[in-house]
C-alpha cells in the first residue's frame, strides 16, 4: 500500500517536470482562420525556427518554445512579420482581432513583454523630449535662469530610460534586451547630435551580458554601433576603449565558440575597414592566444597579425629559375597573391601593370606576383604580358608561399624592404602609391 501511494505521488511530479520542458504561446486571431504561423528566434547571428503551426477555423493556434530558450522571437503569419516576443519561461496568451491596430492586441501572462512595452514607451518619450530640449537650450542663451532650467530638465530626461532599465530585476531578460536595444538606437544620435551623451554609452556597453544575448540577434548592431561611436573619441582613448570591449566579448562568449568566431570575424573586418589596425591586431592576438576555436580561414587572417605583423621579417619565397625573393636587390618588394579568377584581382592587376614602371624607377620597387591559379595554361595566358615577376605552381592556396604568408583571400599584398622586413600591409594599388609617397 505504501509503495502504491509513493508511486501516485511521483507521477504528478514527473508530469510537472515534463510540462516545464516547453512553454506555450496560445493565440487567437479570429479574422485569420487556416493560416500558417512560424515562431523564429536567434542563435548568435543566425535566425532559427522555434515552432510552426496552423490556426484552426476559429483562428486559434498554439506555438511552443523550449525552456532553454531565453531571448527574442518573432511571429510570422503566412510569411509576414507580425509581432515580437521576449521569451523567458512564460506561458503567454494573445488575442488580436485587427492586425492593423497594434494597440488592440491583448497579450497576457508575460511580465517580460509588459516590462518591454513600458520600457519602449519610456525610451520614445525621453528621446522626443530630448530633441525638444536640445532645440530650446541655445534659444535661451540670453536668459541664463531659463536655460539652466532646461539643462536640469535635460539631465533628468536623458537619465529616465537608463534609470528604468536599472530598476528592472535581474531575473527579467528584458533588462538586457532594453539595455542593448536602447544603446543601439541611441548611439547614432549621440554621434551626430548629442555628443555630450556619448561617454555614458561606454559603461552601458560594458554592462551588457553578451552571453545573455545569444538568442537576441543584436550582436552585429551593438558592436558596429559601439565601434562607430568610440572611433570618434579623442585618439588616445580609442584603442583602450575598443580593446577593453574586445576582451569583454571574447571572455563572455568563450563557451560559445561558433558564435564567438562569427562575431569576431565581422568585428575584425569592420576594424580593418576603418583602419583601426591596432585593435584589429589586439582582436587577432586575443583569439589566437586564448586558444579559441577557429576555422582555417580565420586562423590565417589572425596569424597575419601575429606571424606577419608590420616590422617582422617575412618568409623567403623560392621563385622559378633559381631565384628567391631574398636575392632581389630592390629597396622595396611588393609580394602579391592573386589569381585570374579573382574579381578584385581583375580590377587591380591592370592598375599594377600600368603603375609598375613608374614605381620601379621612382622607388626602386619590384613586384613579385604569386598566382594561385590551378591551371598552367590559364596562368600563362593571363599573365603573359606582366612586366614584373610572376610565379605559379598550380597548387592554389596549398602553394608553400601562400601557407607561409597565411593567405586566406586574394588579392593580398605585403610591402617588404630589401631584407624582407614587412613595411606595410597594402590594400590596393592606390594605397601602395599613397604609402610610398608618404614615406619619401
Amino acid at each position: 500500500m505504501k509503495k502504491t501511494i509513493l508511486l501516485l505521488l511521483l507521477i504528478p511530479f514527473q508530469l510537472f517536470v515534463i510540462a516545464q520542458e516547453t512553454y506555450t504561446i496560445q493565440a487567437h486571431f479570429p479574422n485569420f482562420p487556416n493560416s500558417k504561423y512560424e515562431l523564429k528566434g536567434y542563435n548568435g547571428l543566425q535566425q532559427t525556427t522555434l515552432s510552426t503551426t496552423e490556426s484552426k477555423e476559429d483562428g486559434k493556434f498554439t506555438l511552443t518554445y523550449p525552456a532553454s530558450y531565453t531571448g527574442v522571437a518573432q511571429l510570422y503569419m503566412n510569411g509576414a512579420y507580425q509581432n515580437l516576443f521576449l521569451l523567458n519561461k512564460e506561458n503567454i496568451t494573445m488575442y488580436w482581432e485587427d492586425l492593423t491596430n497594434r494597440d488592440a492586441m491583448q497579450l497576457t501572462g508575460s511580465k517580460e513583454y509588459d516590462a518591454f512595452i513600458k520600457g519602449m514607451k519610456t525610451f520614445q518619450d525621453s528621446e522626443a523630449k530630448l530633441a525638444g530640449l536640445h532645440y530650446l537650450i541655445p534659444l535661451y542663451a540670453a536668459d541664463s535662469l531659463k536655460q539652466k532650467q532646461f539643462i536640469d530638465e535635460l539631465d533628468v530626461v536623458s537619465n529616465s530610460f537608463p534609470r528604468y532599465v536599472k530598476s528592472l530585476p535581474d531575473t527579467l531578460f528584458t533588462r538586457q534586451y532594453l539595455l542593448t536595444k536602447g544603446l543601439i538606437e541611441q548611439m547614432p544620435n549621440s554621434v551626430k547630435t548629442y555628443s555630450w551623451r556619448a561617454p555614458a554609452h561606454v559603461p552601458e556597453f560594458m554592462a551588457i551580458d553578451f552571453k545573455a544575448l545569444k538568442h537576441v540577434g543584436l550582436y552585429k548592431d551593438v558592436i558596429e554601433g559601439y565601434t562607430n561611436l568610440v572611433e570618434r573619441f579623442p585618439l588616445e582613448e580609442v584603442y583602450p576603449l575598443l580593446n577593453h570591449a574586445i576582451d569583454k566579448v571574447i571572455s563572455e562568449l568563450k563557451d560559445e565558440p561558433t558564435i564567438l568566431q562569427n562575431i569576431t570575424q565581422q568585428w575584425f573586418t569592420l576594424l580593418e575597414s576603418k583602419s583601426l589596425f591596432k585593435s584589429a591586431e589586439h582582436l587577432a592576438l586575443a583569439m589566437l592566444n586564448d586558444n579559441c576555436v577557429l576555422d582555417i580561414k580565420s586562423k590565417n587572417r589572425y596569424e597575419q597579425y601575429r606571424a606577419l605583423a608590420v616590422g617582422k621579417t617575412a618568409p623567403n619565397i623560392n621563385l622559378a629559375k633559381n631565384k628567391t625573393l631574398k636575392k632581389l636587390k630592390n629597396k622595396y618588394k611588393l609580394v602579391v597573391f592573386g589569381s585570374s579568377w579573382c574579381a578584385g584581382c581583375k580590377t587591380e592587376y591592370p592598375k599594377l601593370i600600368e603603375s609598375y614602371q613608374n614605381l620601379k624607377e621612382k622607388y626602386n620597387l619590384e613586384v613579385v606576383y604569386i598566382s594561385l591559379d590551378e591551371d598552367k595554361t590559364t596562368y600563362s595566358n593571363y599573365y603573359k604580358k606582366a612586366p614584373f615577376i610572376t610565379y605559379c605552381d598550380t597548387k592554389s592556396y596549398e602553394t608553400q608561399s601562400a601557407k607561409d604568408y597565411y593567405v586566406f583571400a586574394t588579392p593580398t599584398y605585403f610591402l617588404l624592404n630589401k631584407d624582407l622586413k614587412i613595411e606595410a600591409k597594402i590594400n590596393n594599388v592606390a594605397h601602395l602609391k599613397a604609402w610610398l609617397k608618404a614615406n619619401h
